[in-house]
């Protein structure tokens, strides 16, 4: 069912996207605000809504409990129809990715006769390849359950690749109806070198499982679903990979804000989530700030050829399905949240190291193991091991699971291990990093001593979703135990405090989407005042281990980028060092 019955309809159309987030936050390592990436607030009625719904009205038989779905009670589907009266506009492509000189086929659904389609390699000056005007439309029809099957849509435009260089390509869409009334819409794929690490060394493993993961076009993903009409938390296991990206999955505008608040909170202070109050005001998908090219992997790429360091690009699902491709490069980079593999993604991932290949990691939330079925069509991940129809390792939950038996830190050296200045999880920790290490190489020429903070708020390079382990300190040095079956020699660099999910503070009036829950029971939220459940609380890290020919950094954190965008002193020679390193 489209959500057909919205009360206030607003026009699909994409805000122009004009200059870029390092714009905006150049500097702001030297506490210049940037109070101008805050987003409008929630209008009054929405508040009333959210706060009927937090104080645990029973509204329907299905639950409700993260904030990005009891603010959108009705259950906001981008789908054909979402917005009525709208022009529209969508694409998606048979695959992410391709060899220079393949044909692509942009598989096309519009309302309206007629469309335009302009091609860019996108990057720190972008490049245009292909624009044509006035390209037929052609009908299409959209099933229900498109997200989980896929939408069947027919090629209405083919074009060639011919002499295009290796990267990342937008597919940038628009129509305009009778009524002058604009659509636009956007689509990304990557295109490989005939001879890959010909063009770079270099490449960035885009983090495409999690993008599918989160990606709600046609009302369902891994954590949420359309029920009835109704947004619910009830989960969608099985998810195609043959549908548009959700609008902010590839672009965004530059006010967008992103998951990790700059402004440290005051006294007395309650959580709020203006990132999705932002999306539902302006029909963005509320997951555009979790996973995506906008807001990690595309930031990371301009920075680098800003910085004069050429890069290909790759995806998640090349590593399962193009192994091979991986033995021409030195240096993989991976970018902000990575938080799903497959088996097949591990081991191309350890082979690379094994054989001398370095791995630059500056993401988080490695937790979970998915399946890829039908040729890469299909992406799975049940994380419940009943539901699940394989058993065994194969089975899609976390990787430290006894099933799975494939602890995390074998391949990265780190594991998710919660949040950090998000909603009420740590809000007023340094955003930064505590340093352990600074007569390690990764820290050269940075003037960082012992003790020394740095990428902190404003700058927040440590945030959302990090990665850590298990650890002791003896002599004030970190050392990690057994427990989390790390690599052997493994250095903790530096580390900052993490913890899993939200106390609640509130008695159930305020919003917390990762509420803290007891041991054994997963309701109700831990009480104030009560001993948080062990395993709760830890750190995220830096790390640098060898193995084998190869070695492995990771920055263990989402958040990352911003401190290269903010032109960060201390960030940004960390990440020139280890990008050195990794390419001599």
């Amino acid at each position: 069912m489209s959500d057909s019955d919205r009360s206030d309809p607003q026009p699909v159309s994409t805000p122009e996207v004009g200059g870029t987030r390092r714009d905006l936050l150049k500097g702001i390592g030297a506490a210049v605000t940037v109070a101008a990436l805050g987003p409008p607030r929630v209008a009054p009625a929405a508040q009333s809504t959210a706060t009927q719904a937090a104080a645990g009205k029973k509204i329907h038989k299905y639950e409700q409990v993260r904030q990005w779905t009891i603010v959108d009670i009705k259950g906001t589907r981008e789908f054909p129809g979402w917005i009525p009266g709208a022009p529209e506009i969508w694409c998606y492509t048979n695959s992410m990715s391709y060899t220079e000189g393949d044909d692509v086929d942009l598989r096309v659904r519009t309302t309206e006769r007629r469309f335009s389609v302009r091609i860019e390699r996108d990057g720190y000056d972008p490049e245009l390849v292909f624009e044509r005007q006035d390209v037929r439309g052609i009908p299409q029809r959209t099933p229900d359950d498109a997200a989980i099957k896929g939408c069947g849509w027919k090629p209405a435009l083919s074009v060639s690749t011919a002499k295009w260089k290796p990267g990342f390509y937008i597919v940038y869409l628009s129509a305009r109806s009778a009524a002058g009334r604009e659509a636009r819409g956007e689509h990304f794929f990557v295109i490989h070198g005939r001879d890959p690490g010909q063009f770079s060394s270099t490449c960035v493993v885009l983090s495409t499982c999690t993008y599918t993961a989160y990606n709600d076009w046609g009302g369902a993903n891994t954590y949420r679903s359309i029920r009835e009409g109704i947004s619910t938390d009830v989960m969608e296991p099985v998810l195609s990979l043959q549908r548009p990206w959700a609008r902010g999955f590839v672009t965004v505008p530059t006010e967008a804000p992103d998951v990790v608040v700059p402004e440290t909170p005051g006294p007395f202070w309650k959580p709020d989530y203006p990132q999705v109050m932002w999306a539902l005001a302006n029909n963005y998908s509320r997951h555009y700030p979790d996973a995506g090219y906008a807001i990690y992997d595309g930031r990371f790429i301009k920075w680098a050829e800003s910085n004069g360091y050429a890069v290909e690009v790759a995806t998640q699902h090349d590593l399962h399905l193009k192994p091979e491709m991986f033995g021409k490069y030195k240096c993989l980079v991976i970018v902000g949240h990575d938080e799903y593999y497959s088996w097949e993604m591990r081991d191309t991932l350890d082979a690379f190291v094994d054989r001398g290949g370095r791995i630059a990691r500056f993401g988080g939330n490695f937790a979970t193991q998915i399946r890829l079925e039908d040729g890469g069509r299909t992406q799975v991940c049940y994380k419940n091991a009943e539901r699940d129809p394989v058993k065994g390792r194969r089975t899609t939950l976390r990787w430290d699971s006894p099933a799975v038996n494939r602890p995390q830190a074998q391949t990265l050296g780190l594991k998710a291990v919660g949040y950090s200045r998000y909603g009420n999880s740590i809000p007023r920790a340094s955003g930064g990093f505590t340093v352990y290490r600074p007569w390690h190489w990764v820290f050269e020429k940075t003037d960082l001593y012992y003790g020394d903070v740095f990428g902190a708020a404003p700058v927040n390079v440590f945030g959302f979703e990090p990665d850590g382990l298990d650890f002791t300190v003896e002599q004030g040095l970190p050392h990690p135990t057994p427990k989390d079956s790390p690599p052997p020699g493994l250095q903790i660099l530096a580390m900052a405090p993490a913890m899993r999910g939200e106390p609640d503070r509130w008695n159930g009036e305020v919003l917390l989407n990762s509420r803290m829950e007891p041991p054994g029971a997963s309701r109700p939220p831990v009480e104030p005042g009560a001993d948080l459940a062990a395993g709760t609380l830890g750190a995220g890290m830096i790390v640098y281990f060898e193995r084998g020919q190869g070695s492995v950094f990771n920055a263990g954190t989402c958040s990352w980028v911003r401190g290269l965008e903010a032109d960060d002193h201390y960030t940004v020679q960390i990440t020139k060092n280890v990008l050195n390193r990794f390419n001599n």
